[in-house]
């Protein structure tokens, strides 16, 4: 005897397994880009702080030691903003292309200054 509730069930339940390889690439890809975020406002942030602490040493180049203490302040609340922000934004594009511009403009910048 095969009644309509039990058929509804069975139907269900044979459904469950695509569901969940499906769930499971999509549970695989949400922590891939954990992890791309975090590399990225690890590694980028650091990138972004140390082109930051080198540019603000060489723009007070005549007070060492008060410009070596600035930049390393500003470097660590740079770093420290960049790790927050990377998590903050929606889209990992827009994240990542919040790392990689400045570094680049200062990078730019520092080249263009000479040392």
């Amino acid at each position: 005897m095969n009644s309509p509730p039990l058929d509804a069930a069975e139907s269900l339940a044979k459904a469950f397994p695509a569901q969940k390889s499906k769930a499971g690439s999509s549970l695989l890809s949400y922590r891939f880009m954990i992890f791309y975020r975090f590399i990225l406002a690890l590694v980028g942030g650091y990138i972004l702080a140390s082109l930051s602490a080198v540019l603000i040493a060489q723009y007070f180049a005549d007070h060492r030691s008060s410009a070596a203490m600035a930049s390393t302040l500003i470097a660590f609340c740079v770093q420290a903003g960049a790790f927050i922000w990377v998590f903050m934004v929606n889209k990992t594009l827009k994240a990542s292309l919040g790392i990689f511009i400045p570094s680049l403009v200062i990078f730019f910048l520092i080249k263009f200054l000479g040392n």
